[in-house]
């Protein structure tokens, strides 16, 4: 039996033992980097400050988009092998960190993983299935950080063989979300809380606990968006990011395949994770660690937080069966 499991985005839910406090206090959502963006902030220029924020990650996915075609990242997979593509500058800051974990982490997670994902069917198609064996093994050369010749200083990259092709998926969310705090903090908001679809940024104090954390409720996999099965308290200017197989899914043959792919194997990643949540000062390194770990499992999950100074979560709830 064919049956579409999941296609929501957002698999981290904020809440706090209290509402948030409505004075001076401005909410707004938009559909921004693939997900649902939402940005709650108090202060005289709340609504401003959230506006510029809006604007700012609206600028990031412009130069990060996989699928426009005047994107930076367009231009660079649509170069041949040697040629020398100059790179924005939010492509640049996205690459100095995510190729840093590519290194780390042995290619569990890899941006050029491009090739692959283009191959199966996560957004909606109708009766997906899995692409044929032989096709992804056609595809494994493809893939690989270490097809890549990246210049921090000139802001450049190439490729050392045709068709090699990034996608920053799984890192400029967290990057947009990190700007976008960022801004908030410079217009001196009191306090902010964004979720850009699961990647979760605190800004300030949290007006509703005298300690000022964060409460950040991780969703049980494979239940309903409010299931909660643990809750995280975090400190302000921290960032929670989970990665899940339970995101972006579907069942085909009585074998259920997610969006997560082990870049070594073409296939979805299988080492009995369905999610990993890591916390951190960035919320651009927390987005590459959580997929990194995700695909490593144990024990290089931990052994990757603990490289990295970051938090680990892990939860290994089973797919359930049809």
């Amino acid at each position: 039996m064919k049956q579409i499991l999941s296609f929501f985005l957002i698999l981290v839910c904020c809440c706090s033992c209290q509402p948030l406090r409505q004075e001076n206090s401005y909410d707004e959502t938009q559909l921004l980097m693939d997900t649902v963006c939402t940005i709650r902030a108090g202060g005289d220029n709340a609504q401003a400050a959230v506006s510029a924020a809006f604007k700012k990650v609206a600028e990031i996915q412009d130069a990060v988009n996989l699928y426009s075609d005047s994107s930076t990242i367009s231009r660079f997979n649509r170069a041949k092998a040697g040629e020398v593509v100059p790179l924005d500058s939010h492509s640049t800051e996205i690459l100095k960190v995510a190729l840093s974990i590519c290194e780390a982490s042995g290619g569990t997670f890899d941006i050029t993983v491009a090739p692959l994902s283009t191959l199966w069917p996560f957004h909606g198609e109708e009766s997906p299935q899995p692409p044929k064996p032989e096709v992804i093994q056609k595809t494994l050369p493809l893939v690989g950080y270490d097809k890549l010749r990246f210049s921090a200083e000139n802001q450049t990259l190439s490729k050392t063989i045709d068709g090699v092709a990034i996608d920053l998926g799984g890192a400029a969310k967290g990057y947009a979300a990190d700007c976008a705090a960022k801004v908030l903090q410079d217009a001196g908001v009191d306090y902010a809380l964004l979720n850009f679809g699961g990647t979760v940024v605190a800004v300030g104090k949290n007006p509703n606990r005298k300690d000022g954390r964060w409460q950040i409720g991780l969703q049980k996999p494979f239940n309903s968006p409010d299931a909660y099965g643990k809750v995280l308290a975090i400190e302000p200017q921290n960032a929670v990011v989970t990665s899940g197989i339970y995101q972006r899914g579907f069942s085909y043959d009585g074998a259920y395949y997610h969006h997560i792919l082990n870049p070594k194997t073409g296939f979805p990643a299988d080492q009995g994770l369905s999610a990993v949540t890591i916390t951190a000062p960035s919320a651009l390194l927390a987005d590459c660690l959580s997929t990194a770990c995700l695909v490593a499992g144990s024990p290089q999950a931990e052994a990757l937080a603990k490289q990295f100074g970051v938090s680990i979560e892990i939860d290994r709830t089973p797919v359930p069966e049809d």
